[in-house]
């Protein structure tokens, strides 16, 4: 008599293969899913750059605090992972909270301007994160930043 299906030791080793497959991926899709969650930090921050720059280019110099730039105190200036937005001399301190996962509550991720040395009416660029200035440029502010590298953009991590 010929046997036809699966035998008890063929599905439990297919379960245990799905199993080892699902805890390797686990880790990856955690990590991808905090990485999607400081993208916001980059959006809402876009706009703030933007404005900063503005103010650079009419007074040479960077704002100091958030109502100095125009722009709202730092607790209205708030997203689904984002629970507030600091500006102090003209670097942008973004926290993260609200709705963002446990390991990043209360983190920061700071975007610093960088001017070219000597040439105040050049074009500034920003620096995310860990970033640091290419050689001839300063970076403005201090860099808060303290969220893991892993978590953050390319443009955000530090140098290799």
């Amino acid at each position: 008599m010929k046997q036809k299906g699966f035998t008890l030791i063929e599905l439990m080793i297919v379960v245990t293969m799905i199993g080892i497959l699902a805890s390797v991926a686990m880790p990856s899709y955690q990590g991808y899913i905090y990485q999607a969650q400081t993208t916001e930090a980059t959006h809402i921050s876009s706009t703030l750059r933007q404005r900063i720059t503005e103010y650079y280019r009419h007074h040479l110099a960077f704002p100091y605090t958030n109502s100095e730039a125009g722009l709202p105190q730092k607790e209205q200036l708030i997203g689904n992972y984002v629970s507030q937005i600091d500006v102090v001399d003209g670097a942008i301190h973004i926290r993260l909270g609200n709705k963002v996962a446990a390991p990043l509550q209360g983190t920061v991720i700071t975007y610093r301007p960088a001017t070219v040395d000597g040439s105040p009416t050049s074009p500034i660029a920003w620096l995310c994160g860990y970033d640091e200035p290419v050689k001839g440029m300063s970076a403005q502010g201090e860099n808060r930043t303290d969220v893991d590298g892993v978590y953050l953009s390319q443009a955000c991590r530090a140098p290799k």
